[in-house]
């Protein structure tokens, strides 16, 4: 509520907001029924029907997003890893929105806390988190917030402060592009663009951000090459790159940040602006040039 309440104070024009959360579900159990869209059994039915009957199904202009844990293990339908179906729910869920909302605009996803609620704790986890980081790059109307730097923390449910500071986050987002507001400095999470040995000897990596980066020393520990730690002896961060140089040459073809099995949340990846970047994982590194 404290988004709305900036809003509302800010902008001074009424607005409504639809809470369709139920704890401890992964997204398949939200997905909507094609043949009856208000079945009252299932998640989706319900929040569409006290839509309805509000008549704002034309006056929804957002949906904000935050959900995964339940989805990083096994527990799903559909024999698998929850990371394997994620994106084609999250396709067939926003697509039914639109249906049923037309004047949907934008979406606001929040990148999970690693191996959040405890239901994670394994290399699934790390890629469900990439999963929802990449999920933009399928739509022009989608952002991804981190959820690693907030303060406090909760791994789970966050107390009060927590989820205003996570309102504090997403408001800039907001304001941007439903209320037209301007920023002079970049206002989402870091998002990696793209990896790359920096050399033919392939001892340094070169990470392109999508805005300023800031490094610390301690963050070498956070990095990994095909899953293996300790590889990355320093780093230095300059405008959106930040270099790692390696112990010795190497042959890996993937880097992660950020593992839910050895992380800490006091050591921490953020850009210029002071938010945590978002996780990554098994990012293919390309050859220097390349």
């Amino acid at each position: 509520m404290d988004l709305a309440k900036h809003l509302l104070e800010t902008q001074k024009i009424p607005l409504c907001v639809i809470n369709g959360a139920v704890g401890g579900t992964r997204i398949d159990q939200h997905q909507r029924n094609a043949n009856n869209p208000n079945d009252k059994d299932t998640i989706y039915g319900r929040w569409l029907t006290r839509v309805q009957q509000a008549r704002l199904t034309h006056g929804i202009r957002a949906v904000l997003w935050h959900q995964g844990e339940a989805d990083q293990g096994i527990d799903g339908p559909d024999s698998g890893y929850g990371w394997e179906t994620y994106e084609s729910y999250f396709l067939k869920m926003s697509a039914a929105w639109k249906q049923d909302l037309p004047n949907l605009q934008y979406y606001y996803l929040y990148q999970i806390w690693p191996n959040a609620c405890g239901q994670g704790g394994n290399q699934h986890s790390d890629k469900l988190r990439d999963v929802q980081r990449r999920l933009p790059r399928l739509y022009s109307n989608l952002r991804v917030m981190s959820t690693l730097g907030i303060k406090p923390e909760g791994g789970c449910h966050y107390p009060a402060a927590g989820y205003a500071e996570m309102a504090r986050l997403m408001i800039p987002l907001v304001e941007r592009d439903l209320y037209g507001k301007t920023f002079d400095k970049p206002i989402t999470a870091p998002d990696l663009k793209q990896a790359s040995f920096t050399s033919a000897r392939q001892d340094e990596i070169a990470l392109e951000f999508d805005q300023p980066m800031a490094f610390c020393d301690a963050l070498v520990s956070q990095f990994y090459l095909d899953g293996k730690a300790a590889q990355v002896v320093s780093g230095a961060a300059a405008g959106h790159v930040v270099k790692l140089k390696l112990a010795a040459p190497s042959t890996a073809k993937t880097i992660t940040y950020l593992t839910d099995r050895n992380w800490d949340s006091r050591n921490l990846l953020h850009g210029q602006n002071g938010v945590a970047a978002l996780t990554f994982c098994g990012v293919e590194i390309a050859p220097a040039g390349k």
